[in-house]
């Protein structure tokens, strides 16, 4: 058993979230697979340029109101405020709705012009369903981050990153037997978000009656949350829009053919994010509540520990991808090859977006939201920039190079801030023997593999490369704190702790 009670704890809420995160990126993953192979490149192209714009009028009607729940919903609980902990959520949700529902009335009028900007008239009645959508996925996500609040991943990994991504997938299998029609796959894709709502409210009424209700000033409680969150809304827009807009800036600058290709070529990020998202969604609770105890050691080792379980998880993501860049866009047939040197350009700059730990968690669980609003508006403000110079100049390459610059910016800010801030940083006593080995079995092996026998043996190595990875992970296991997971094993429970998964 691990001495360290808080990462036992941390683990059981990782592992859970991890497994959610597995499913949904293969899920993910599987949607483009579909996307691409029953579509031609042109709808589905216009198809992930919509969603994409979805995704961001989606993070804007959400009003950071996540990191508000995450940040107060713990405090509140930690010390025993329940009454205050359950009028916290009508605080964050009632303006959330309402922007939502703003922002769908303003997509439906814009539609038009929006599709004769990134993909022609099969756009415009894919936005205008997806408007309808709007309001139910901003309360979905805000219900899902109340009962994260909660310190359960439960609900998040059940209904968002298995049950939604699933139905996704299979909902656009199943309209591409019948139909063609754009309007049906806009459906199909948004249809799981008013199912997984309905079960989330259920979660979460379910979780709220457990707490006694108590007294608690709604004016007192509404002014504390948005002051923190305003900034981290803001914030928020802008890391969604580094995550999208360069989709929706290809479609618009190039075409909707090359932005089906770009998206293709970057959908492995997805699967590393979600396996970075999971880590981080167990830790903010966690470091909410420690802050708020004042237990400065204990955050040091949470951040610490988390950094080297993110880049143990998605080093080996990241970097197979970018070895094996050919074999992967063979995956979704003719005509995505082109999209090999933005692959291997993302795979090597998401080693630093990983490597330098969860800095932008810790300066919204500190309470620093405006540091982290210029953090990621000063990422965006380079990725537009770069973005608008490059593409026309170098297609979906330079996508590629404004996205890599955008990530460096957006963590390397955050990491000196950290370390000046708290007097932390991420490197703890496992992180360079995980970056060491991921480096040597996913890089160096398969590469030398590539190189002596040609790209189909890349595989081959890679194969030899992950048998390495374990034995090495295995060998180091207490190094690498990975014996706080032996609280997952039948009768073995971690003692102490912040984390809680009932």
């Amino acid at each position: 058993m691990t001495s360290e009670p808080h990462l036992s704890r941390l683990a059981r809420g990782g592992a859970l979230n991890l497994a959610g995160a597995a499913s949904a990126g293969l899920m993910g993953f599987a949607l483009v697979f579909a996307v691409a192979h029953a579509y031609p490149q042109k709808v589905a192209g216009a198809f992930f340029a919509a969603t994409s714009l979805f995704v961001i009028l989606n993070a804007v009607a959400g009003l950071g109101s996540d990191a508000g729940l995450l940040r107060w919903l713990p405090r509140h609980l930690a010390l025993g405020d329940h009454g205050a902990a359950r009028r916290t959520v009508p605080v964050a949700l009632v303006p959330v709705i309402g922007v939502a529902c703003a922002g769908a009335l303003a997509l439906v009028l814009a539609a038009p012009a929006l599709a004769g900007v990134i993909g022609g008239g099969q756009v415009a009645p894919m936005l205008r369903v997806l408007a309808v959508f709007l309001p139910v996925a901003a309360a979905h996500d805000a219900i899902l981050a109340a009962t994260r609040g909660h310190s359960t991943m439960r609900p998040t990994v059940a209904i968002e990153k298995i049950f939604r991504q699933v139905a996704q997938v299979a909902g656009v299998l199943a309209v591409s037997l019948f139909t063609t029609d754009p309007v049906a796959l806009a459906l199909a894709w948004a249809l799981p978000y008013a199912v997984g709502l309905v079960a989330a409210v259920a979660w979460y009424l379910r979780i709220a009656r457990r707490l006694d209700d108590g007294p608690a000033d709604t004016r007192v409680l509404a002014g504390e949350f948005w002051r923190y969150t305003a900034p981290r809304s803001v914030a928020q827009i802008c890391q969604t829009a580094l995550q999208r807009a360069d989709i929706v800036l290809i479609a618009a600058l190039a075409s909707p053919r090359e932005a089906a290709i770009y998206t293709a070529a970057t959908r492995f990020m997805v699967i590393g994010q979600l396996g970075t998202q999971a880590v981080q969604q167990a830790m903010q609770p966690a470091v909410s509540r420690l802050l708020a105890l004042g237990d400065k050691e204990g955050t040091a080792r949470v951040f610490a520990g988390c950094t080297t379980w993110t880049v143990a998880l998605t080093w080996p993501v990241h970097l197979s991808v970018a070895v094996a860049a050919p074999i992967y866009l063979s995956a979704f047939g003719p005509g995505y090859g082109a999209g090999q040197y933005a692959t291997v350009i993302l795979g090597l700059a998401m080693l630093l977006a990983t490597g330098t730990g969860p800095v932008d968690v810790m300066l919204l669980m500190g309470g620093r939201s405006g540091l982290s609003l210029a953090n990621n508006a000063a990422a965006l403000v380079v990725d537009l920039a770069l973005n608008a110079v490059l593409i026309p100049w170098l297609g979906i390459t330079g996508a590629a190079i404004a996205w890599a610059a955008a990530l460096a910016t957006r963590n390397i800010l955050p990491l000196l801030q950290v370390r000046q801030i708290f007097g932390m940083t991420p490197a703890g006593a496992g992180l360079g023997l995980a970056a060491a080995s991921a480096l040597a079995c996913f890089g160096v092996l398969p590469l030398a593999t590539r190189l002596a026998f040609g790209t189909t043996a890349t595989l081959a190595g890679l194969i030899l490369g992950a048998g390495c990875y374990a034995g090495l992970m295995w060998a180091g296991r207490a190094r690498l704190a990975l014996t706080a997971f032996a609280a997952l094993l039948p009768g073995r429970r971690a003692t102490g702790g912040i984390v809680n998964n009932a």
